[in-house]
Protein backbone atom coordinates (compact mmCIF):
# COMPACT_ATOMS: atom_id res chain seq x y z
CA UNK A 1 0.00 0.00 0.00
CA UNK A 2 1.43 3.45 -0.68
CA UNK A 3 2.28 6.24 2.04
CA UNK A 4 -0.73 8.31 3.50
CA UNK A 5 -0.43 11.65 4.00
CA UNK A 6 -2.24 14.47 6.63
CA UNK A 7 -3.90 17.37 5.07
CA UNK A 8 -6.03 20.67 6.36
CA UNK A 9 -8.24 23.10 4.16
CA UNK A 10 -7.95 26.10 5.27
CA UNK A 11 -10.91 27.65 3.76
CA UNK A 12 -13.78 29.17 5.55
CA UNK A 13 -16.12 28.98 2.86
CA UNK A 14 -15.45 25.32 2.47
CA UNK A 15 -17.91 22.55 4.23
CA UNK A 16 -17.91 19.20 4.41
CA UNK A 17 -21.07 18.96 2.95
CA UNK A 18 -20.11 21.14 -0.03
CA UNK A 19 -16.67 19.28 -0.53
CA UNK A 20 -18.21 15.93 -1.12
CA UNK A 21 -20.96 17.34 -3.16
CA UNK A 22 -18.56 18.42 -5.91
CA UNK A 23 -16.93 15.13 -5.50
CA UNK A 24 -20.18 13.44 -6.04
CA UNK A 25 -20.74 15.39 -9.10
CA UNK A 26 -17.66 15.41 -10.37
CA UNK A 27 -16.69 19.04 -10.28
CA UNK A 28 -12.80 18.60 -10.02
CA UNK A 29 -10.17 18.77 -11.98
CA UNK A 30 -11.90 21.78 -14.36
CA UNK A 31 -8.74 22.93 -15.80
CA UNK A 32 -5.70 20.41 -15.65
CA UNK A 33 -5.92 17.29 -17.64
CA UNK A 34 -2.47 16.11 -14.76
CA UNK A 35 -5.02 12.90 -13.91
CA UNK A 36 -6.60 11.84 -17.62
CA UNK A 37 -9.70 9.82 -17.35
CA UNK A 38 -10.26 10.03 -13.49
CA UNK A 39 -12.55 8.49 -11.71
CA UNK A 40 -13.33 8.71 -8.50
CA UNK A 41 -16.17 6.48 -5.88
CA UNK A 42 -17.72 6.85 -2.53
CA UNK A 43 -17.14 3.28 -0.73
CA UNK A 44 -18.28 4.87 2.28
CA UNK A 45 -20.55 7.98 3.15
CA UNK A 46 -20.95 10.40 6.09
CA UNK A 47 -20.05 7.94 8.80
CA UNK A 48 -19.40 8.94 12.47
CA UNK A 49 -16.61 7.52 14.77
CA UNK A 50 -14.87 8.70 17.97
CA UNK A 51 -11.31 9.14 18.13
CA UNK A 52 -10.01 10.82 21.17
CA UNK A 53 -13.23 11.09 22.62
CA UNK A 54 -13.98 13.63 20.00
CA UNK A 55 -16.73 12.77 16.95
CA UNK A 56 -15.60 12.19 13.67
CA UNK A 57 -17.66 12.18 10.53
CA UNK A 58 -16.05 10.78 7.26
CA UNK A 59 -16.77 9.67 3.45
CA UNK A 60 -13.85 6.86 1.96
CA UNK A 61 -13.18 7.11 -1.35
CA UNK A 62 -11.11 4.98 -4.05
CA UNK A 63 -10.18 7.10 -6.71
CA UNK A 64 -8.53 6.22 -10.35
CA UNK A 65 -6.96 7.42 -13.52
CA UNK A 66 -4.80 6.38 -16.41
CA UNK A 67 -1.35 5.61 -16.10
CA UNK A 68 1.44 6.80 -18.84
CA UNK A 69 0.82 6.93 -22.52
CA UNK A 70 0.40 3.42 -24.11
CA UNK A 71 0.04 1.59 -21.55
CA UNK A 72 -3.60 -0.31 -20.03
CA UNK A 73 -2.66 0.53 -16.56
CA UNK A 74 -4.57 2.62 -14.22
CA UNK A 75 -3.50 4.32 -11.29
CA UNK A 76 -5.40 3.84 -8.00
CA UNK A 77 -5.93 5.34 -4.66
CA UNK A 78 -7.99 5.92 -1.10
CA UNK A 79 -8.83 9.06 -0.25
CA UNK A 80 -10.44 10.16 3.25
CA UNK A 81 -12.11 13.32 3.45
CA UNK A 82 -13.40 13.94 7.43
CA UNK A 83 -14.58 16.77 9.61
CA UNK A 84 -12.94 17.24 13.23
CA UNK A 85 -13.81 20.02 15.27
CA UNK A 86 -15.82 21.47 12.07
CA UNK A 87 -12.28 21.39 10.80
CA UNK A 88 -12.00 19.49 6.86
CA UNK A 89 -9.51 17.32 6.57
CA UNK A 90 -7.84 15.16 4.09
CA UNK A 91 -5.99 11.64 4.29
CA UNK A 92 -4.41 10.75 0.69
CA UNK A 93 -2.88 8.13 -0.76
CA UNK A 94 0.21 10.49 -1.72
CA UNK A 95 3.44 11.00 0.22
CA UNK A 96 5.72 13.55 -1.45
CA UNK A 97 4.53 17.24 -0.67
CA UNK A 98 4.46 18.60 -4.74
CA UNK A 99 2.79 15.70 -5.79
CA UNK A 100 -0.16 15.33 -2.86
CA UNK A 101 -0.28 19.69 -2.83
CA UNK A 102 -1.10 19.93 -6.48
CA UNK A 103 -3.47 16.83 -6.13
CA UNK A 104 -5.99 17.79 -3.81
CA UNK A 105 -5.48 21.04 -4.49
CA UNK A 106 -6.88 20.38 -8.66
CA UNK A 107 -9.36 17.58 -6.29
CA UNK A 108 -10.88 20.13 -4.21
CA UNK A 109 -11.04 23.11 -7.46
CA UNK A 110 -8.31 25.53 -5.62
CA UNK A 111 -6.06 27.06 -8.20
CA UNK A 112 -2.12 28.19 -7.76
CA UNK A 113 -3.14 31.08 -6.65
CA UNK A 114 -5.59 29.99 -3.80
CA UNK A 115 -2.23 29.12 -1.51
CA UNK A 116 -2.20 28.22 1.80
CA UNK A 117 -5.87 26.92 1.31
CA UNK A 118 -4.36 22.76 1.17
CA UNK A 119 -2.01 22.72 4.01
CA UNK A 120 -0.60 19.62 5.08
CA UNK A 121 -0.24 18.92 8.84
CA UNK A 122 2.39 20.59 10.59
CA UNK A 123 4.71 18.53 12.80
CA UNK A 124 7.36 19.36 15.24
CA UNK A 125 11.40 18.73 14.63
CA UNK A 126 11.46 16.16 16.46
CA UNK A 127 8.90 14.25 14.34
CA UNK A 128 10.57 15.28 11.44
CA UNK A 129 14.08 14.98 12.62
CA UNK A 130 13.57 11.41 13.99
CA UNK A 131 14.02 11.78 17.57
CA UNK A 132 10.79 10.49 18.17
CA UNK A 133 11.75 7.42 16.57
CA UNK A 134 14.98 7.64 18.71
CA UNK A 135 12.57 7.86 21.73
CA UNK A 136 10.77 4.81 20.88
CA UNK A 137 13.74 2.04 19.55
CA UNK A 138 14.99 3.39 23.30
CA UNK A 139 11.47 2.79 24.86
CA UNK A 140 11.89 -0.68 23.27
CA UNK A 141 15.26 -1.29 23.82
CA UNK A 142 14.90 -0.77 28.06
CA UNK A 143 12.23 -2.84 28.11
CA UNK A 144 9.74 0.04 29.11
CA UNK A 145 7.47 -0.42 25.82
CA UNK A 146 4.22 -0.06 27.76
CA UNK A 147 3.81 3.22 28.78
CA UNK A 148 0.82 4.44 31.07
CA UNK A 149 -1.25 7.93 30.43
CA UNK A 150 -4.38 9.87 31.44
CA UNK A 151 -6.12 11.69 29.72
CA UNK A 152 -9.08 13.80 31.43
CA UNK A 153 -8.31 11.56 34.27
CA UNK A 154 -8.75 8.10 32.85
CA UNK A 155 -6.10 5.79 32.65
CA UNK A 156 -4.75 4.55 29.64
CA UNK A 157 -1.75 2.75 28.29
CA UNK A 158 0.11 2.32 24.70
CA UNK A 159 2.75 -0.45 24.24
CA UNK A 160 5.26 -0.73 21.66
CA UNK A 161 5.39 -3.79 21.16
CA UNK A 162 8.08 -4.98 18.92
CA UNK A 163 10.59 -2.90 16.50
CA UNK A 164 10.12 -4.17 12.88
CA UNK A 165 12.88 -1.72 11.25
CA UNK A 166 15.04 1.41 11.37
CA UNK A 167 16.22 3.27 8.31
CA UNK A 168 18.04 6.92 8.43
CA UNK A 169 20.55 9.21 6.63
CA UNK A 170 24.22 8.35 7.22
CA UNK A 171 27.78 8.90 6.51
CA UNK A 172 28.39 5.71 5.27
CA UNK A 173 26.76 2.81 3.33
CA UNK A 174 24.89 1.92 6.43
CA UNK A 175 21.53 2.56 6.20
CA UNK A 176 18.97 0.30 7.89
CA UNK A 177 18.25 -1.60 10.88
CA UNK A 178 15.78 -4.79 11.18
CA UNK A 179 14.62 -6.53 14.01
CA UNK A 180 12.88 -10.15 13.63
CA UNK A 181 9.89 -11.61 16.74
CA UNK A 182 10.42 -10.30 20.44
CA UNK A 183 14.12 -9.88 20.40
CA UNK A 184 14.33 -5.95 20.09
CA UNK A 185 17.99 -4.82 18.60
CA UNK A 186 20.82 -6.78 17.41
CA UNK A 187 23.40 -4.51 19.33
CA UNK A 188 26.20 -4.17 17.86
CA UNK A 189 24.55 -3.42 14.38
CA UNK A 190 22.21 -0.75 15.97
CA UNK A 191 25.01 0.83 17.96
CA UNK A 192 26.96 1.13 14.76
CA UNK A 193 24.00 2.33 12.77
CA UNK A 194 23.56 5.07 15.60
CA UNK A 195 26.64 6.20 15.33
CA UNK A 196 26.80 7.13 12.21
CA UNK A 197 23.43 8.20 11.38
CA UNK A 198 22.38 11.87 11.15
CA UNK A 199 18.61 11.42 10.85
CA UNK A 200 16.27 9.03 11.30
CA UNK A 201 13.93 8.42 8.40
CA UNK A 202 11.86 5.37 8.51
CA UNK A 203 11.18 3.39 11.69
CA UNK A 204 8.40 0.20 11.93
CA UNK A 205 6.95 -1.45 14.56
CA UNK A 206 3.68 -2.87 15.76
CA UNK A 207 1.88 -0.84 18.88
CA UNK A 208 -1.27 -1.66 21.14
CA UNK A 209 -3.11 1.60 21.10
CA UNK A 210 -6.46 1.97 23.43
CA UNK A 211 -9.05 -0.56 21.76
CA UNK A 212 -6.28 -1.90 18.96
CA UNK A 213 -4.37 -4.84 20.18
CA UNK A 214 -1.89 -4.85 16.92
CA UNK A 215 -1.05 -2.01 14.58
CA UNK A 216 1.08 -2.79 12.60
CA UNK A 217 2.86 0.15 11.15
CA UNK A 218 5.38 2.47 9.04
CA UNK A 219 6.78 5.75 9.20
CA UNK A 220 9.01 8.19 7.07
CA UNK A 221 9.94 11.43 7.86
CA UNK A 222 10.82 13.88 5.06
CA UNK A 223 11.53 17.65 5.50
CA UNK A 224 7.55 19.33 5.44
CA UNK A 225 5.88 16.29 6.47
CA UNK A 226 5.46 12.65 7.56
CA UNK A 227 3.90 9.79 5.49
CA UNK A 228 2.76 6.47 7.16
CA UNK A 229 1.01 3.45 6.34
CA UNK A 230 -0.63 0.25 8.43
CA UNK A 231 -0.96 -2.97 7.64
CA UNK A 232 -5.12 -3.78 7.62
CA UNK A 233 -4.34 -8.07 6.95
CA UNK A 234 -2.20 -8.07 10.53
CA UNK A 235 -4.53 -5.64 12.58
CA UNK A 236 -6.16 -6.96 15.85
CA UNK A 237 -8.77 -4.97 17.47
CA UNK A 238 -12.03 -3.25 17.77
CA UNK A 239 -12.66 -2.67 14.36
CA UNK A 240 -12.29 -6.24 13.09
CA UNK A 241 -16.28 -6.07 15.21
CA UNK A 242 -17.36 -2.90 13.52
CA UNK A 243 -20.49 -3.33 11.01
CA UNK A 244 -18.67 -0.39 9.04
CA UNK A 245 -15.94 -2.79 7.89
CA UNK A 246 -18.15 -5.47 7.12
CA UNK A 247 -19.56 -5.98 3.26
CA UNK A 248 -21.14 -9.30 2.27
CA UNK A 249 -20.20 -10.85 5.20
CA UNK A 250 -16.50 -9.90 5.25
CA UNK A 251 -14.14 -7.25 6.16
CA UNK A 252 -13.65 -5.00 3.49
CA UNK A 253 -9.99 -4.05 3.80
CA UNK A 254 -10.17 -0.93 2.02
CA UNK A 255 -12.71 0.35 4.70
CA UNK A 256 -10.57 -1.10 7.70
CA UNK A 257 -7.09 0.44 6.41
CA UNK A 258 -8.86 3.97 6.49
CA UNK A 259 -10.19 3.58 9.26
CA UNK A 260 -7.29 2.42 11.12
CA UNK A 261 -5.25 5.43 9.19
CA UNK A 262 -7.53 7.89 10.74
CA UNK A 263 -7.06 6.62 14.00
CA UNK A 264 -3.32 6.61 13.82
CA UNK A 265 -2.73 10.31 11.91
CA UNK A 266 -5.45 12.44 14.28
CA UNK A 267 -4.62 10.57 17.72
CA UNK A 268 -1.83 8.14 18.05
CA UNK A 269 1.17 10.49 16.53
CA UNK A 270 -0.29 12.90 18.74
CA UNK A 271 -0.29 10.82 21.82
CA UNK A 272 3.22 9.12 20.99
CA UNK A 273 4.48 12.53 20.64
CA UNK A 274 3.02 14.18 23.74
CA UNK A 275 4.32 11.47 25.70
CA UNK A 276 8.03 11.94 23.84
CA UNK A 277 7.99 15.35 25.33
CA UNK A 278 7.02 14.43 28.79
CA UNK A 279 9.76 11.75 29.00
CA UNK A 280 12.44 13.01 27.19
CA UNK A 281 12.24 17.03 28.03
CA UNK A 282 16.28 18.06 28.46
CA UNK A 283 17.79 14.91 27.91
CA UNK A 284 19.67 13.64 24.33
CA UNK A 285 18.20 10.34 23.82
CA UNK A 286 20.71 9.57 20.89
CA UNK A 287 23.61 9.71 23.78
CA UNK A 288 21.71 7.85 26.51
CA UNK A 289 20.93 5.11 24.30
CA UNK A 290 23.81 4.71 22.83
CA UNK A 291 25.98 4.98 25.85
CA UNK A 292 23.57 2.43 27.52
CA UNK A 293 24.37 -0.10 24.64
CA UNK A 294 27.88 0.23 24.35
CA UNK A 295 27.90 -0.96 28.32
CA UNK A 296 25.76 -3.51 27.61
CA UNK A 297 27.92 -4.70 24.78
CA UNK A 298 30.98 -4.07 27.13
CA UNK A 299 29.47 -6.20 30.18
CA UNK A 300 28.60 -9.14 27.54
CA UNK A 301 32.08 -9.45 26.16
CA UNK A 302 33.81 -9.21 29.66
CA UNK A 303 31.40 -12.28 30.93
CA UNK A 304 31.77 -14.03 27.74
CA UNK A 305 36.06 -13.52 28.73
CA UNK A 306 35.45 -14.81 32.48
CA UNK A 307 33.82 -18.01 30.67
CA UNK A 308 37.18 -18.95 28.93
Amino acid sequence: MPQTTLWFIHDEKQTFEKLTNSLSSKQYFVQSDSYPDFEIKCILQTQNMTISDQNIVFNVYQYSFSGPRNSNVRMKGTLIVFKLNGQIGLIVDKAGYPNALSFLRELCSYTEKDKKTVVCEEYDDPIKDGKLFLWMISKIYHKESKIDYEVEDEEKTIELNSLDGVKGHTRTGLNNVSTQGSDVINMLTTLAFLLESERLTEVGLNISFENHQNIQLEINTHSKLISLDIKPDDYMGAFKQNDICMKDGKIDLTILRAMILLVVHLSLIPTLYSLYKSDSAGTNVKSELISDITDDITERIEALKEKK
